[in-house]
């Protein structure tokens, strides 16, 4: 039984190489996308003052900054943490990475502690640049931001002991 009978044997080979291409490009379509997706990813630099002594955080004691734990025992002083707006992208894309919770887990884990009498939420700033000026003034201030948007107010450090520019740096999401 022929798979095409009434095909001649030239238009069989054109028909037999156009669906083995179709199917190349199919099978190798997730590995594109998957690189696609790669290259979509946000960055998030964290910051602190220039005079600030604190150099690098795991993302654990940077998840205790940012839920308001004490934190003065890995930093060497009382950190004030500073936050985007609560709808922001950036804002969104550090909470699921840092935090590990998505908007409505944020709001109701600050609404829990509120109820519970503990420290609210790190303060929002409504602008960038604003953000940035309140870090860099605050010897205990922190934040983040997209690496091309930080100024030279402020100082980057190294989370799990890279900077935003070394591959697997930890504080990144897809947009």
């Amino acid at each position: 039984m022929r798979v095409f009978p009434r095909l001649r044997n030239g238009r069989r080979f054109a028909l037999l190489v156009t669906l083995a291409s179709t199917l190349f490009f199919f099978l190798a379509l997730p590995s594109s996308e998957r690189k696609a997706r790669a290259a979509d990813r946000m960055i998030l630099a964290v910051f602190v003052a220039k005079d600030s002594a604190l150099q690098n955080l795991t993302m654990n004691e940077l998840r205790r900054i940012f839920m308001n734990a004490d934190d003065s025992a890995f930093s060497g002083q009382r950190s004030v943490p500073f936050n985007h707006p609560a709808h922001s992208t950036d804002r969104i894309g550090f909470d699921q990475t840092v935090l590990r919770m998505n908007p409505d887990e944020v709001s109701r884990f600050w609404i829990d502690r509120k109820i519970r009498g503990l420290p609210g939420p790190p303060r929002a700033v409504d602008s960038l640049s604003q953000l940035l000026r309140l870090v860099a003034r605050s010897s205990g201030g922190i934040g983040y931001a997209r690496p091309a948007q930080v100024s030279r107010d402020v100082r980057v450090i190294r989370v799990d002991g890279k900077l935003p520019s070394e591959g697997g740096y930890p504080v990144q999401f897809s947009d």
